[in-house]
């Protein structure tokens, strides 16, 4: 038969205490035990333990038990003895001190744990976690991007200028002015829309890079130069072919235009290699 029950020690000094109570109680009359084992279950930060029993009685080596808010356990003192009858029905006395202080331990425990769980939570509210933004290298990875959109986009546009010219020497051989100009004409259409392109590019730079914008913008007046000088080449050549421009007239227009074309491909190769 197991029993337990919780009982109050009597402080009879600062921090000094008494437990006493009967090692054997009353269970009913003329009665007998083979063996008995009490366990005794003290709080926790007890010292200085010594027990005190009416009889001879074999005590077991101390435990811990430990329970809810416990931190190093409560001592536990454990007797045994065998064969109690009714006159074995007597006190024993244990004497133990415990600091008072230590009876705010678990009052204290409570009110850290929910401090830290408190705090934790204000700190996790107002964390930021996200990973924040950086604007400039946002804005260069941006213009990188646009900036390899204008290099493909003029080097379609520099294709066709290669073949305006391939139509130019087709009509020097074929002297077909229509056939010429159908074609002329498509190509030229093309033209218009890579370089619509390339300032719709431009105005999405600004936004990010006024430098790389006017690099844009150089890069079209210089086009716009390149582009006249070849189709008024063409236009001469027409007048060449059609009997309305000598061969020297023609030559002595073809020179400066000739010219002013490589200077601008010239910077326009420079302007790129800075873009």
């Amino acid at each position: 038969m197991t029993t337990s029950v919780n009982i109050t020690a009597t402080l009879v000094l600062s921090d000094h205490y008494i437990l006493k109570m009967r090692i054997l109680d009353h269970v009913f009359d003329d009665f007998a035990v083979d063996e008995l084992v009490v366990k005794i279950i003290l709080p926790e930060g007890v010292r200085n333990i010594v027990l005190e029993t009416p009889y001879p009685v074999e005590r077991l080596p101390d435990t811990l038990h430990f329970t809810y808010l416990d931190t190093v356990g409560r001592p536990v003192v454990s007797v045994t003895k065998r064969n109690l009858v009714e006159s074995h029905i007597q006190d024993f006395t244990l004497h133990y001190q415990f600091p008072s202080i230590l009876m705010l331990q678990e009052p204290l425990l409570v009110v850290i744990a929910f401090f830290i769980l408190f705090i934790t939570v204000i700190i996790y509210v107002r964390l930021d976690l996200t990973l924040s933004k950086d604007d400039a290298t946002e804005a260069k990875m941006r213009v990188s991007s646009y900036c390899e959109q204008v290099h493909t986009h003029h080097d379609k546009r520099a294709r066709l200028y290669e073949k305006l010219e391939e139509e130019l020497q087709k009509l020097k051989s074929s002297k077909d002015v229509a056939q010429s100009q159908t074609a002329t004409k498509k190509i030229q259409a093309t033209i218009r829309d890579e370089t619509q392109a390339i300032a719709d590019i431009g105005a999405k730079i600004r936004a990010d890079s006024a430098e790389y914008a006017e690099k844009v913008l150089e890069l079209q007046k210089l086009d716009k130069i390149l582009r006249d000088s070849v189709l008024q080449q063409l236009t001469n050549v027409e007048k060449l072919v059609a009997g309305k421009m000598s061969k020297q007239q023609y030559m002595d227009a073809d020179a400066p235009l000739h010219k002013k074309k490589e200077e601008a491909l010239e910077k326009i190769k420079s302007i790129l290699g800075n873009i």
